[in-house]
């Protein structure tokens, strides 16, 4: 992961001052993060103290898992399902289905908070890029002119 990210930071230096101010900082926040993973997988005292402090759920050495593998299958899969309505449906589409979708079926909330909650998502998505960055958003195989 570290020499993906560390390659398309060398790609995205490659692109204009005004194309590269989201995908630079992207690069360098990934760079960070996985370098506080590879530090929290130590058994060192600072690896030890950055799992407690970022991840306090960690599991003690020997422990059962505490989601079973059915379960993080099922959270790869509704991932996978996104992906797949993104390309197909797009974006304006995609996003408030699998919001809905994963919070009520995977997650187990309730049908009013996952509907406010894909709303509330779907309206920012909407107005952060089509107002704020003025960007059109992908409409998808689907229903796109191409």
């Amino acid at each position: 992961m570290v020499a993906i990210t560390i390659g398309y930071l060398a790609i995205a230096y490659t692109y204009s001052v005004q194309a590269r101010l989201f995908p630079v900082p992207v690069g360098w926040l990934m760079l960070l993060l996985l370098a506080l993973d590879l530090v929290s997988r130590t058994k060192t005292p600072t690896g030890e103290m950055l799992t407690r402090l970022l991840n306090p759920a960690a599991e003690a050495e020997g422990a059962e898992p505490r989601f079973p593998i059915l379960r993080q299958l099922s959270a790869i899969l509704w991932v996978a399902f996104f992906t797949a309505a993104l390309v197909l449906i797009g974006i304006m589409y995609a996003v408030p289905l699998y919001v809905f979708g994963s919070m009520r079926f995977h997650g187990k909330k309730s049908y009013l908070t996952s509907l406010i909650a894909a709303v509330c998502v779907t309206a920012f998505t909407w107005v952060l890029f089509a107002f704020a960055l003025q960007v059109e958003l992908y409409p998808g195989a689907l229903f796109s002119e191409y």
